[in-house]
């Protein structure tokens, strides 16, 4: 690590970061990296004959010892995550059971008018899943949705499952108790949401200046702030626990939002089962571990499982910007990030220059003085780009304002700036930071943190409610007081792994994939998944899907005791012949806004994935009704 040398800064970096950040935020996080080589991941098998009951350490097999293991591991199933308690079990909540309970009258009725007789007892779970895909896939999961409703499929569906991009239309959605009955209405409101103006530039900054008031501030906050407010259109203040209604009167399929942990990722990988979060109204967790929490109480602080200190629930701005943080590689969204960032401060420069002219009285701080030409200079440090304007507008400024230590130490910096690494200069910016708030006052927080995290690419932070718990499964978390959430997509790029939990017992997947690229990509990885953790799932042929540059508009994968798979890539050699790439490039991932003319056009493509294959999707529900017995 360099060295700093001025003598009343920190020594470091992480020292800066630890004395001028909340400790909390960036626990150490050079051994954050050190511990990824030293931590096993210890999970079960997910057919493990063992019984469920019994945990590790348990020895005795009298008939008086196993009644007692059994009567703890039911007592501690029992608690209820909405009071605060860590649950540690493989059942579902409560919440999903009552939902999916509720909910299967509608199913049955909607068979019924699709003259498909059955019972309760061989009634199919359907699950739709959407992938991510930024805007695109928001716009094109609304499409395949309202065309669901059209055929007369959607009331059929008990779960509907997303990643990135399409989490953004469901957490939309889900604001209406009834939304399965107007969906057609929330498609209109949708386009002209999203042909509104931004908030400004100005709202947004507010926006992010409070988050950074918060000791679990990450780039996911700035992502949020920024990206998503500029992209949705709107700051979503509400609730995920709030859509509790809408998710359990059985009106509606049960959501199901996806997320991994990046620490468990980088130990374990995308395979892992304990790598995958999920999110519902009513619980989050880690499937793979069997460990959930209280959806509102997600982000408390807990110690050896128990509440110790209680926190508000993050905004569904915050968690689309946390399902929705990873539009491409991690060298894209740097890149990105950066790129738009610079844009960013670029329009609060000219907006506080504008203001200023009209004679409001704004101070430096907060307009056109040093803290934005030092966000510029960070980014444009980040991106290796020339900096000299940029020092030179501070210096002038700085000589203006008479703060002569600072103009000291931005002259010197200058001066050595080409001969720095890109570390070193993250360094001495902060250093140069720490010489400003102390010579010009005022709050600093959203700059500081946001050089920081860029840094070290500190993503979802949010307090590790397994911390200390002994009963939780051996993965290396316990150990930890953060996780840190992020977009799915980085695994898999459509939440396959928590729709095939056994306890949901479905039967057929409509997957709707909105990807950029490979559009058997997402299965392909499904597939090594599953056999990776024997999970019953179809093989999949891969002559059948060599060709992702012409794909049909529907694969329909079959087999003997595993779920059916329905997969329908977004562009295809159906909805568009001859012009899928050029689809594919007019609807790019790494887009904050289509004109109103471009997103009909995507929902009308979108739309003919579900009419055109109508009686496919029937005939396979009809299948599995037939083989009532289909149960893996």
């Amino acid at each position: 690590m360099v060295q700093v040398t001025h003598p009343e800064f920190p020594h470091t970096l992480n020292e800066y970061v630890d004395a001028y950040l909340s400790p909390t935020v960036i626990e150490k996080a050079t051994e954050r990296r050190k511990r990824l080589s030293e931590v096993d991941l210890v999970l079960p098998s997910r057919h493990s004959p063992k019984s469920p009951f019994v945990t590790e350490g348990m020895h005795s097999t009298s008939p008086r010892a196993l009644q007692e293991n059994l009567e703890e591991a039911m007592e501690k199933s029992q608690m209820r995550t909405d009071d605060g308690h860590l649950r540690l079990f493989q059942e579902l909540s409560d919440g999903e059971k009552e939902a999916t309970r509720n909910r299967k009258a509608k199913v049955l009725k909607c068979l019924e008018s699709l003259h498909i007789a059955c019972d309760e007892d061989n009634m199919p779970n359907i699950a739709v899943l959407g992938s991510g895909g930024g805007l695109r896939a928001m716009i094109a999961l609304q499409g395949t949705l309202v065309e669901l409703k059209k055929q007369g499929l959607l009331d059929a569906v008990m779960y509907l499952c997303g990643v990135s991009g399409s989490t953004w239309c469901m957490s939309f959605l889900y604001h209406e108790k009834d939304w399965t009955e107007k969906v057609q209405v929330l498609e209109e409101h949708l386009c002209d949401t999203l042909s509104k103006p931004s908030l400004g530039i100005q709202e947004e900054f507010i926006i992010a200046t409070h988050a950074a008031e918060d000791e679990l501030f990450s780039l996911t906050d700035v992502w949020a702030s920024f990206f998503v407010c500029e992209t949705l259109k709107q700051y979503d203040k509400t609730k995920l626990s709030e859509h509790d209604d809408a998710s359990r009167n059985g009106k509606n399929p049960y959501p199901i939002y996806a997320a991994i942990e990046a620490n468990q990722l980088r130990k374990a990988g995308e395979n892992s089962p304990g790598t995958w979060f999920e999110f519902t109204p009513h619980e989050a967790g880690f499937p793979g571990l069997e460990a959930f929490v209280g959806t509102k109480y997600l982000g408390s602080k807990f110690e050896g499982g128990k509440l110790t200190e209680k926190r508000e629930e993050k905004n569904i701005c915050y968690l689309q910007g946390l399902w929705g943080s990873a539009l491409g590689s991690m060298d894209a969204n740097k890149k990105y990030l950066i790129d738009f960032l610079k844009e960013i401060f670029r329009k609060l420069r000219e907006h506080c220059c504008a203001v200023g002219e009209a004679g409001t009285d704004y101070t430096s701080e907060h307009c056109q003085g040093v803290p934005l030409l030092l966000q510029e200079l960070h980014v444009h440090a980040s991106a290796g780009e020339d900096c000299e304007g940029i020092f030179r507008h501070l210096k002038e400024f700085l000589q203006e304002e008479n703060c002569k230590n600072s103009h000291l130490k931005c002259c010197e910096l200058s001066e050595t700036w080409d001969l720095k690494s890109c570390e070193e200069r993250m360094v001495v910016l902060a250093e140069l930071i720490w010489i400003f708030e102390k010579e010009l006052g005022g709050s600093w927080q959203l700059l500081r943190k946001t050089i920081a995290f860029l840094l070290y690419w500190i993503w979802g932070c949010t307090n590790n409610f397994l911390y200390k718990s002994h009963d939780a499964q051996s993965t290396g978390l316990t150990n930890d007081k953060l996780i840190y959430l992020i977009d799915a997509g980085i695994a898999i790029n459509s939440a396959y792994p928590l729709v095939l939990r056994p306890q949901r017992k479905v039967q057929l997947i409509l997957s709707f994939d909105f990807s950029a690229g490979d559009p058997f990509e997402t299965i392909k990885k499904t597939a090594k998944y599953c056999e990776t953790n024997h999970i019953p799932f179809p093989e999949i042929d891969p002559e059948e899907i060599k060709d992702p540059d012409h794909p049909s508009d529907c694969y329909i994968f079959r087999g003997k005791d595993v779920p059916t798979v329905m997969h329908f890539p977004l562009f295809n050699t159906k909805n568009c012949p001859g012009k899928i790439k050029d689809f594919r490039d007019k609807f790019t991932t790494f887009t904050t806004h289509y004109p109103e003319d471009d997103v009909k056009e995507l929902l009308k493509r979108a739309k003919m994935n579900v009419s055109n294959n109508k009686e496919e999707i029937l005939k396979e529900i009809q299948q599995i009704v037939s083989s009532s017995t289909k149960e893996f």
